[in-house]
């Protein structure tokens, strides 16, 4: 699970919109200095993410809460950002290969408009999937707990995998 520390900024109807900073990945990098990443980072101005979850642990406006990420849906989200428009572009640039020439067009002109045509519809495509993923919580995204809060254990967590309460260690004496 991948975890993000957020604030609250409004809560209604069981939703809870939270923001948080977004960080480049180049923070802990020891060669941040000389990465040109790092230098573009440095140059483009610091964004902050919004978006609204489900409110499972009652949140309220101001607490600073952590986020949780699923690790597969990060994989899955990011196999639909970067495959599908790559997908787009390459079937309608071989397609556009293939067509142009029969009606007697440039080859290279019929790849690079129908390349352009499959990225514009792939990338509507993922537009039109991840619409309505913000509300609710869906895809892995949770609100795990309070920041800064210690975690509080029930008895029932104490319990072990099979059901039962460990019996005491008693010393040897």
């Amino acid at each position: 699970m991948i975890e993000e520390e957020a604030s609250v900024v409004r809560v209604s109807a069981g939703l809870a919109e939270i923001v948080t900073d977004r960080r480049d990945a180049c923070g802990s990098c020891s060669a941040k200095h000389g990465c040109g990443t790092s230098l573009l980072a440095t140059w483009l101005p610091q964004r902050r993410l919004s978006f609204r979850i489900t409110n499972e642990i009652g949140a309220q406006v101001g607490d600073r809460v952590v986020v949780g990420l699923d690790e597969s849906a990060l994989q899955r989200g990011s196999l639909l950002l970067y495959a599908a428009p790559l997908v787009g572009l390459l079937s309608g640039a071989i397609a556009g290969e293939g067509l142009f020439p029969r009606v007697g067009w440039s080859s290279e002109l019929g790849a690079v408009l129908l390349g352009l045509l499959g990225l514009t519809m792939a990338l509507g495509l993922v537009r039109r999937i991840t619409a309505g993923r913000e509300v609710g919580g869906r895809d892995g995204i949770r609100l795990l707990r309070f920041a800064g809060r210690p975690t509080r254990l029930s008895p029932d967590d104490l319990l072990s995998p099979w059901g039962h309460t460990p019996k005491p260690i008693r010393n040897r004496e």
